[in-house]
């Protein structure tokens, strides 16, 4: 999916996060000063013309504590290749960690 996202200055967005293993990148389109993101324990300052791309089931929040200009974003997701369902499309590609194995009584 995806979709732009404008945030005006003092805006705020709710915290939220994604509900299955998958990607998002995040292009700032327009990014005025103060327009900022925090994905888990980090944050970042968008930039014009810069992605970010971050695993959707970290909790993210995103405000604008500028006084001018607005910040538009196009949000994309994907797969998580790292997804079992995924991981033989990137055989090679992509260096995961190996998936969960039972324990005994068969208990992940």
């Amino acid at each position: 999916s995806a979709a732009f996202v404008r945030l005006r200055p003092g805006g705020r967005l709710k915290p939220q996060f994604g509900a299955a293993p998958r990607l998002s990148v995040h292009l700032a389109i327009r990014a005025d000063p103060g327009a900022r993101m925090s994905v888990g324990s980090q944050t970042v300052a968008w930039k014009t013309g810069e992605a970010i791309v971050f695993d959707d089931t970290f909790i993210r929040q995103e405000w604008h504590a500028g006084v001018r200009g607005e910040r538009y974003v196009l949000q994309a997701t994907f797969c998580h290749p790292c997804e079992e369902s995924q991981r033989h499309l990137y055989t090679g590609r992509v260096s995961c960690p190996p998936p969960p194995q039972p324990v005994a009584g068969g208990a992940l």
